[in-house]
């Protein structure tokens, strides 16, 4: 039994010590909720159900809300209208503690095609 809670100390220990990861490195560029646009323009992407724009500099809005308009311009430049909000994210693993990331997010209210093909995006 004490090699039980020597080794549960031991992992605790360790998970303490490593560092958080948000996001996906290298992709997103996190702005705060408050100053997204109530437009954005870009190129519609879906990844395992999450929609976002990217924009032509690179930029990565996220979508949530009416993303059910969005399913027939993916791959397709579009300018999508919204409102500024925060989409919760569960990022629990399996037996840990409950998280959640928040990240800045238009809530779609409508989508508009500006061109059946997207441009490269850096």
């Amino acid at each position: 039994m004490p090699t039980t809670w020597s080794l549960t100390l031991v992992l605790l220990t360790l998970a303490l010590g490593l560092p958080a990861q948000e996001g996906n490195p290298g992709r997103d560029v996190w702005i705060p909720a408050n100053t997204y646009p109530p437009t954005v323009q870009g190129c519609l992407q879906n990844y395992s159900m999450r929609y976002s724009v990217v924009g032509d500099d690179g930029t990565v809005y996220n979508l949530t809300g009416a993303t059910n308009i969005l399913r027939n311009y993916i791959g397709h430049e579009v300018e999508v209208t919204g409102k500024p909000t925060v989409k919760s994210l569960s990022t629990t693993m399996e037996r840990a503690a409950s998280t959640v990331e928040e990240l800045p997010a238009l809530d779609v209210k409508s989508v508009k095609e500006l061109s059946k093909t997207c441009t490269a995006t850096k």
